[in-house]
């Protein structure tokens, strides 16, 4: 997923979940991906992939 990818699925608190993967403050980890950091990106990618993840799930009834 590119850059412009993750921005267009991101969602309010991805952020703060971010800056507590990287233990770093929220605007750190806002500064950090919007600068392109590796690990930032990379990790704000696994969180959305695991909420598209966790929402089709639910939705299909694959967690009981």
């Amino acid at each position: 997923m590119t850059q412009e990818e993750i921005k267009s699925k991101m969602q309010y608190g991805d952020y703060a979940t971010l800056g507590k993967i990287l233990k770093v403050t929220v605007d750190a980890a806002r500064k950090r991906f919007n600068r392109g950091d590796n690990e930032a990106l990379d990790a704000m990618q696994k969180i959305i992939e695991a909420r598209e993840e966790l929402i089709q799930n639910l939705k299909t009834g694959e967690n009981d």
